[in-house]
């Protein structure tokens, strides 16, 4: 993947797909779990969860994302969904560029976050690009007027060399029972990101 002068790769699972950022690949996966979903309780389920990926998709897309990828997967049960967009941002002249600030500023939906988010910060170190902030918890935005919902989040902040960009790579997923897990699949999946033209097998290109 090329984000102006600069080429990066992420890897991800062989049972995730890679999203067009106009949402049409979603809409083609809506419609193939729909198929192979018979009762209306499930279908509901189903619809709510795409229309809410819908809408993140298209308010990153007006954020800057560059890259999406995601899993949608009916279990026995229920609906796994999670996500992955990588954004590419240039703080304005005066704003906090430190990885904490931007990082704090941030959230997957782009929208206020309400009284149930809770996030702590840290700083890793990727075997790629080495030191970067992340942080990583639970966040509720308004999906309309007074209808509030949560997700996992990991957001990793990547200075870009020689730049003043960042790339935050965003992870996200409805599933909070499963938020230890699902920590676990996102700090795997950025910890393969690497810059350069030698991109990590299974990364986009």
């Amino acid at each position: 993947m090329t984000n102006g002068s600069q080429t990066f790769g992420i890897a991800i699972p062989d049972n995730w797909t890679e999203y067009d950022l106009s949402g049409d690949t979603l809409a083609e996966r809506r419609a193939e779990l729909l198929r192979q979903t018979p009762d209306k309780p499930t279908r509901d389920v189903v619809n709510q969860a795409f229309r809410n990926a819908r809408r993140i998709m298209d308010g990153a897309r007006r954020r800057g994302a560059v890259y999406a990828a995601g899993t949608t997967t009916m279990y026995e049960d229920g609906l796994l969904m999670a996500g992955l967009l990588v954004f590419s941002i240039t703080p304005p002249p005066g704003e906090d560029f430190s990885a904490h600030g931007l990082a704090k500023q941030f959230s997957a939906t782009g929208d206020r976050r309400g009284q149930g988010t809770t996030r702590t910060f840290t700083t890793e170190t990727l075997p790629g690009p080495g030191q970067v902030g992340r942080l990583v918890g639970i966040e509720e935005s308004e999906v309309a007027a007074g209808v509030s919902y949560k997700l996992v989040v990991m957001h990793t902040v990547v200075p870009v060399p020689d730049s003043r960009r960042v790339l935050i790579i965003t992870c996200f997923s409805p599933n909070i029972p499963l938020a230890d897990q699902l920590y676990d699949l996102f700090d795997a999946i950025t910890s393969t990101f690497a810059f350069g033209e030698e991109a990590p097998v299974g990364a986009a290109r």
